[in-house]
């Protein structure tokens, strides 16, 4: 049992904090609306199926962990980069085979200037590389945390009569800074 809410000394409206956020997720499927689909000489009638989550903005406001953050931009930049620098690798081939007049100086400086823009995309490719590993390093260590923010998250209670979170013998707080609270008890 807990003690009541610090705020306003009442038990009634005081639920558990994971109560109050797996309460506040509402899973629905149904059917969507029937559509008309011309199809040669006659029509097609069709509908879709529809499903999903809703989720409270209280639920959403206690939600224990990070959102997820998506890799897929940066797996296409990478790829994307590296297939441009690439098609610009054969620029400094060209020009071996046609060498520029003036001597080995021209051909050893046209290579250089031709070669600048692929080193240039590889440079943009490496920083990428550079930022996915932190996001990976990221991850990790926010798995690693989970534990540790999954107590804490745990010991809350919620008082829907004030709308704040409390621990059992500490302050009434906004939702947000319990929020961080537990991140910062997880490390993230």
């Amino acid at each position: 049992m807990t003690a009541p809410c610090p705020s306003c000394g009442q038990l009634d409206q005081v639920q558990h904090v994971p109560a109050v956020y797996y309460g506040g997720h509402s899973y629905f499927r149904g059917q969507g609306p029937t559509v008309a689909v011309p199809a040669g000489d006659g029509v097609i009638y069709t509908s879709s199926q529809v499903s999903g989550v809703s989720v409270t903005g209280v639920a959403r406001a206690l939600d224990p962990f990070p959102p997820p953050r998506r890799n897929g931009g940066l797996v296409a930049g990478m790829v994307l980069l590296l297939m441009a620098g690439s098609c610009f690798l054969w620029l400094p081939f060209s020009a071996v085979g046609d060498p520029p007049p003036g001597g080995t100086g021209a051909l050893v400086l046209g290579i250089v200037l031709l070669a600048l823009p692929s080193a240039a995309v590889f440079g943009g490719l490496g920083t990428l590389v550079w930022l996915y590993v932190r996001r990976l390093r990221a991850h990790r260590r926010r798995r690693a945390g989970v534990p540790a923010a999954q107590a804490l998250w745990e010991q809350g209670w919620f008082c829907h009569r004030c709308g704040g979170v409390y621990l059992a013998q500490g302050q009434l707080m906004a939702p947000a800074r319990f929020r961080e609270l537990v991140g910062e008890a997880g490390g993230y």
